[in-house]
């Protein structure tokens, strides 16, 4: 399977909020990447992006779509074709997780992302170290448990 552009699956994701109406800022953005890659790990067991997240202080982030979107680079709409190339399980699974995990805050989800035994908290080292990737047999394991099992 192939594994897509963050960038891509950002925008896909911005784009599927604003039509939604789901209020999202950046950091809210990433928590919701960090929610649909985990998903697609977990019942999948394949990557959803070529990028890995990273600990980041508010949470897991994609460092490439965070300076892509901050530099206006991530529009809506301009997914190149991620809706298109994306199995339609993985997509309809995506659109799921957007909606269960868009109706909470930026800050909510930055605080879940943040719970002890978490990806984060692991690879952060309960949050000393910042900038490390998440490894992702843990966020595969985490949504199992903690996503799929509720």
């Amino acid at each position: 399977m192939t594994e897509f552009d963050s960038k891509d699956v950002m925008a896909y994701i911005l784009t599927k909020c604003e039509d939604d109406n789901v209020f999202v800022n950046l950091t809210k953005l990433e928590k919701l990447l960090y929610c649909c890659y985990g998903a697609i790990l977990a019942k999948f067991g394949q990557r959803l992006t070529k990028e890995h997240p990273e600990a980041w202080p508010y949470g897991p982030v994609f460092p490439q779509t965070f300076i892509a979107f901050r530099s206006g680079l991530i529009k809506s709409g301009s997914d190149n074709g991620f809706s298109a190339k994306c199995p339609p399980e993985w997509l309809s699974l995506i659109n799921e997780v957007i909606h269960v995990f868009g109706q909470y805050k930026a800050g909510q989800l930055s605080a879940w992302s943040h719970q002890e035994g978490s990806p984060w908290f692991k690879a952060s080292r309960g949050g000393s170290i910042m900038q490390v990737p998440l490894d992702d047999f843990a966020v595969m394991q985490y949504f199992k448990d903690h996503v799929f099992e509720n």
